[in-house]
């Protein structure tokens, strides 16, 4: 089961609070995932009510950040592309605001997911005391190309952050 309780005080933030950077340094993990994808090695970091993505190319690092980090300003951006030698990174954000039963709903899916994942774990879900609809959730979805999805569910304001990623070769 890829269920992480996480003893972490709940943050009460939103997704106008977030911080998103491709350069950010690596930052305390509270649990992770990694996986290899032909030359390149993800690894999927929960940091608390965030995430960092850390892929190793040869041709070097790239990475992403979403947090809450109180020396930033809030920068949330829709779309994000960079390049790492012959490696393109593109990352895609949304916000969705949803009723309590619609938030509820999807994380319970969620959660359930990631009781059902154990031959071939892609999905790590983080529980945050305090509140049982505040999680992180961290899931590879492909390898050829390498894909990956975030949700992060802050449910003092009834939002949904959902990211999706993924690293190809340069064409």
């Amino acid at each position: 089961m890829l269920i992480a309780h996480i003893e972490v005080p709940f943050a009460d933030v939103s997704a106008a609070s977030l911080t998103f950077r491709p350069d950010a340094p690596p930052m305390p993990v509270l649990d992770r995932m990694d996986r290899d994808a032909g030359p390149l090695r993800l690894s999927l970091r929960l940091l608390g009510a965030s995430h960092q993505a850390v892929v190793a190319t040869p041709d070097g690092f790239i990475a992403e950040t979403l947090a809450y980090r109180t020396n930033l300003g809030p920068d949330l951006p829709e779309t994000f592309s960079q390049r790492v030698g012959a490696w393109r990174h593109r990352y895609e954000c949304t916000v969705e605001t949803l009723p309590v039963p619609e938030l509820r709903r999807r994380v319970r899916a969620l959660r359930d997911r990631a009781v059902q994942r154990t031959a071939e774990p892609d999905l790590l879900v983080g529980l945050f005391g305090g509140d049982p609809d505040a999680l992180t959730a961290l899931e590879v979805t492909g390898t050829d190309p390498l894909s990956w999805r975030t949700v992060h569910t802050y449910p003092q304001y009834g939002e949904v952050v959902t990211t999706s990623s993924r690293v190809e070769p340069v064409s």
